[in-house]
């Protein structure tokens, strides 16, 4: 009687999963792929050419700082026998202190353009986030997914929405 009442659970189970699968209606799926995105976006390209600037503004003070510990490292080989001793230490002292204080500019610079990159990523990302959620609500998308995701091994062309994203987000930031 008990595997009667198993065998009888079972199969309304199986016929309950099946009932919704078959009603279910039309799956639709879409691909995006961000590298192509990232590539071809107007907008993409005017935050990654505002990253570029910021960087290069940096860079200029980086190099500016370099170019003085350069110059006083040359100066201090090229005075190094007339100097006396004191006179040797303090410039070996400002050396260093110069030194020390462009590795952390380095550091510094490092950080805050890592901060940059991930605050403009984490952005763009909730706003093309938003672009494909409203395409795939309008168009009747079941499920879309990104082009690099672990399993998606191969897609037709056909279900790749990437050109409809890049358009809708382009339009939306200008």
């Amino acid at each position: 009687m008990k595997k009667f009442l198993w065998i009888l659970l079972g199969g309304v189970f199986l016929f309950s999963m099946q009932y919704t699968a078959t009603f279910a209606g039309e799956v639709k799926i879409g691909v995006l792929d961000m590298k192509r995105l990232q590539q071809r976006s107007a907008n993409f390209q005017r935050i990654k050419e505002g990253l570029k600037k910021k960087y290069n503004v940096f860079q200029k003070k980086l190099d500016t700082e370099r170019d003085q510990i350069q110059k006083l490292e040359r100066d201090l080989q090229k005075q190094s026998m007339m100097l006396s001793l004191d006179a040797k230490e303090d410039k070996q002292m400002e050396l260093g202190k110069l030194t020390r204080h462009y590795k952390y500019m380095v550091g510094e610079v490092t950080q805050e353009m890592k901060d940059a990159e991930f605050e403009a990523t984490r952005k763009v990302g909730k706003e093309i986030e938003k672009v494909v959620d409203k395409i795939g609500k309008k168009q009747g998308f079941t499920v879309i997914l990104e082009q690099g995701t672990v399993g998606l091994v191969y897609y037709d062309n056909a279900i790749d929405i990437t050109g409809q994203v890049i358009k809708a987000y382009d339009k939306m930031k200008q």
